[in-house]
C-alpha cells in the first residue's frame, strides 16, 4: 500500500545531537513546534558516518541519512548519488508530501533535485549566504575578509583565483536550475531575502519567518541596578575573529585607558577556543590577564544560556560578517537583555537602537567602547530593558510555517489538500 503523501519532513544538513549551528538548532526547534501543534513531523538529518556514536535521538520520528564528507562537492554543493536517492527513497517510503530543507549541504543541490521531483512541495529555508558566495557564505572578500555587497563570476574569482571565472558563472547556474524546482524559500530575516533577491530568486517565492526558541523562559523583572555594582556586558559564542572577539579585545583597551569606566566595566567572554592561530590565543590571554576590565569565564552549556545572560546588563555581538538572524539575540531577548550589536545586516535588522538596544560601527573598538560606556547610564539601561521584544517561541514558529506549506504550490498531483494531516 502506497501511503497518502501527507506528512511533513524537516530535513537538516545535521543534527543538533552532532553539531550545534544555527541552521540545526532551528530546524529542530521547528520540529518540535510541528509536534506541539499535535502534528506527527519526521525529522531526518544528515550525519558524518564516523559520527554515528554521537547522535542521540529525542523522538521515533527522527531519522537519519549517513555520507562520507570526503566525496561532497563543496564548490558546487553536489553530494554522492546514494546519499541524494537514499534522501528521496525515505522521503517516499514515509509518505512525506512536504519537504523542509533547512540546507542543502551535505544531501546536496541534487538531494534538493531528487526529492523535489518526488514529493509534491519541497520548501528551503535560507540560513546564510553560502549559495551566493563560496566562502563560508559569509560574504566577506578573501583574504582580506572586507565586507562584500554582492556576487559576479568577476568579484568571485578576485576571491578564489584557483577557479576560472566560467566556473562561478556554471555555479550559479547550477543552483538557479535546482532552485527552481523549489516551490518557496524562507529567510529568518528581510536582509537575508533582500540579498537572495538582488542575486536573483523572485521576490515572490520568499517568505521571511523569524526563527523561535525552542523555550521560551518566563519573563522576569529586572532588578534596580546597584550603584556599587560593575556593569556586565556578556559575549557569548565562539571565540575567533570571524565573530569579532579581536574588536571586543581592543575595545576593552580603549575601556582600559579611562580607570574610572574601567572599574566600572566587565566585560565577560563565554565561549570556546577551537581552532585559532596561535597568535590569536597568545593575545587573548594576555589580553584577559592585564586587563581589569575583561574576564574569560570559559566554556559554556547551552541549556544555561538565559541564567547566564541573566547575569549580565547586555549582551555583546561582534561580528565581523553580516549574520542572518544570530540566535544569541534571541536568547538575550528571552533573558530580557537588551543587545550592542554591530550596524550590519541582520544584527541591525533584529537589534533596534535606542529600543532593543545599541549599535556600533563594524569593526570598530573605539566605537563599541563609546557604545558600552553609553550603556553604563542606568537612565539608557532601564528604557532599553523595558522596551526587549518577547523572541518567537516553537510554536510560533511552526504556524507561520505551516501556512507557508499550505501556499506553496504543489509541483506534482497527489492528495495533499490536508496538508500537516497524521
Amino acid at each position: 500500500m502506497i501511503p497518502q503523501k501527507n506528512r511533513i519532513a524537516i530535513i537538516s544538513h545535521t543534527h543538533p545531537s552532532v553539531s550545534k549551528g544555527g541552521a540545526e538548532i532551528s530546524a529542530y526547534t521547528l520540529f518540535l513546534g510541528l509536534q506541539k501543534l499535535g502534528l506527527d513531523p519526521y525529522f531526518i538529518a544528515a550525519c558524518p558516518r564516523d559520527q554515528k556514536s554521537r547522535l542521540e535521538f529525542n523522538s521515533p520520528m527522527e531519522r537519519v541519512v549517513f555520507y562520507d564528507p570526503a566525496y561532497y562537492d563543496h564548490f558546487y554543493h553536489i553530494a554522492p548519488k546514494h546519499v541524494a536517492d537514499e534522501l528521496a527513497f525515505t522521503l517516499d517510503e514515509l509518505g512525506v508530501g512536504i519537504a523542509n530543507f533547512h540546507h542543502f549541504m551535505n544531501f546536496g543541490l541534487n538531494g534538493i533535485r531528487a526529492v523535489s521531483g518526488k514529493t509534491p512541495r519541497t520548501v528551503v529555508t535560507l540560513h546564510e549566504f553560502l549559495a551566493i558566495c563560496h566562502h563560508h557564505g559569509q560574504m566577506v572578500t578573501r583574504p582580506h575578509r572586507r565586507l562584500c555587497d554582492s556576487s559576479s563570476a568577476s568579484k568571485c574569482v578576485r576571491c578564489f583565483p584557483e577557479h576560472e571565472r566560467g566556473q562561478f558563472q556554471y555555479r550559479q547556474d547550477f543552483f538557479m536550475k535546482a532552485f527552481s524546482r523549489v516551490a518557496s524559500f524562507v529567510s529568518p530575516s528581510h536582509f537575508l531575502a533582500d540579498r537572495f533577491v538582488a542575486w536573483g530568486l523572485p521576490a515572490e517565492r520568499i517568505r521571511v519567518i523569524e526563527n523561535g526558541l525552542a523555550d521560551k523562559p518566563q519573563r522576569i523583572p529586572s532588578r534596580p541596578k546597584d550603584p556599587s555594582e560593575p556593569w556586565v556586558f556578556g559575549y557569548f559564542g565562539q571565540i575567533n575573529p570571524f565573530k569579532g572577539v579581536d574588536v571586543i579585545l581592543d575595545a576593552a583597551e580603549f575601556i582600559r585607558a579611562k580607570p574610572q569606566l574601567a572599574r566600572r566595566v566587565i566585560i565577560r567572554i563565554h565561549g570556546n577556543i577551537i581552532g585559532q592561530a596561535q597568535e590569536f590565543i597568545d593575545k587573548f590571554e594576555a589580553d584577559v590577564k592585564r586587563n581589569i576590565a575583561l574576564e574569560y569565564a570559559g566554556p559554556y552549556d547551552n541549556t544555561q544560556v538565559i541564567s547566564l545572560m541573566r547575569a549580565c546588563d547586555y549582551v555583546v555581538m561582534a561580528s565581523r560578517w553580516w549574520e542572518n538572524s544570530p540566535v544569541v539575540i534571541q536568547e538575550a531577548y528571552a533573558a530580557g537583555r537588551p543587545v550592542i550589536a554591530c550596524n550590519i545586516g541582520g544584527m541591525a535588522e533584529k537589534v533596534k537602537p535606542g529600543v532593543s538596544g545599541l549599535h556600533f560601527q563594524v569593526g570598530n573598538p573605539a566605537s563599541l567602547a563609546e557604545a558600552i560606556e553609553a550603556a553604563c547610564d542606568p537612565r539608557i539601561a532601564e528604557r532599553l530593558q523595558m522596551s526587549v521584544p518577547d523572541p518567537s517561541d516553537a510554536r510560533q514558529m511552526a504556524e507561520n510555517y505551516l501556512r507557508v506549506f499550505r501556499e506553496a504550490p504543489i509541483k506534482t498531483a497527489p492528495a495533499l489538500a490536508a496538508i500537516g494531516a497524521s
